[in-house]
């Protein structure tokens, strides 16, 4: 089970993750009025994530022994349209290999998912609060939520979750070396059931994985939970400030209103 929430959760984070991005730099084009001002606002809100996803591929590399190169966090616009936040250079020689290459382009989704549930425990006090849930007392479950929105400088850290949700998804390049990954376990557990070790090696793993796709799934039902927040926020602020300066976003699929000033994302 933990397994298969953790896959739904990834999912709906990506849906989440697209939708979030397009409009926030949606929101970042209709406050600057400028397409390289509007890059410049969407990439300094998501500085927090973007830094920590570009450090843990850094870090995964060096502790892997793999030789890294320079590193940007100075956005830049690319010739598809679409916008690079940052980078990290590593060098993929034939010792690089897919298992390697797989944990450093995964890196940003475990440092997030720490992050996250550091934050979660430590500041928020989460425990408290799924114990509320559990006991199904509307007394309990008030006061853990009072608890919760009288967190010291609470707007900080909800922002600093928000970053985080939405910089630590692996980019389709940290996805690159994954299905030769996914293809090295397969034959290793075919080799496994073959030789008839697959019942006692699954036993022995059941317990720590369960244990670790749980903590996994909860870091990534919080980056759910926060991005539901933001997303009525940004909506609520591209709708508001579209009304006051009298122009619609409209994104590359959707069909801009009729007799409306326009500014395309």
């Amino acid at each position: 089970m933990p397994f298969i929430w953790v896959a739904v959760a990834l999912l709906v984070l990506i849906i989440m993750q697209r939708w979030i991005h397009a409009h926030l730099h949606g929101l970042s084009l209709l406050i600057t009025g400028r397409p390289q001002w509007a890059v410049a606002l969407y990439a300094i809100i998501l500085f927090p994530g973007v830094l920590l996803h570009e450090v843990s591929h850094w870090l995964m590399a060096t502790v892997l022994g793999v030789r890294t190169g320079s590193m940007s966090l100075i956005p830049r616009l690319k010739p598809d349209g679409s916008v690079q936040l940052g980078y990290v250079e590593y060098y993929k020689g034939k010792t690089l290999g897919p298992i390697r290459e797989s944990l450093i382009g995964g890196a940003p989704l475990i440092a997030g998912t720490a992050v996250i549930l550091l934050i979660g425990f430590r500041v928020f006090g989460v425990t408290n609060l799924a114990a509320a849930v559990q006991t199904g007392s509307i007394d309990n479950l008030t006061l853990a939520l009072t608890d919760i929105f009288a967190t010291n400088d609470i707007l900080v850290w909800l922002y600093l979750l928000f970053a985080i949700s939405n910089a630590m998804l692996p980019s389709p390049s940290d996805r690159r070396a994954w299905p030769a990954f996914l293809l090295i376990m397969a034959v290793l557990t075919a080799v496994l059931f073959l030789i008839g070790l697959d019942d006692e090696i699954m036993a022995g793993l059941a317990g720590p994985a369960a244990t670790v796709f749980g903590y996994l799934g909860t870091g990534l039902s919080m980056a759910i939970g926060i991005n539901i927040l933001f997303m009525l926020l940004i909506a609520a602020l591209e709708a508001v400030i579209s009304r006051i300066r009298g122009v619609n976003v409209v994104y590359s699929n959707s069909k801009p209103p009729e007799g409306s000033k326009n500014m395309v994302v």
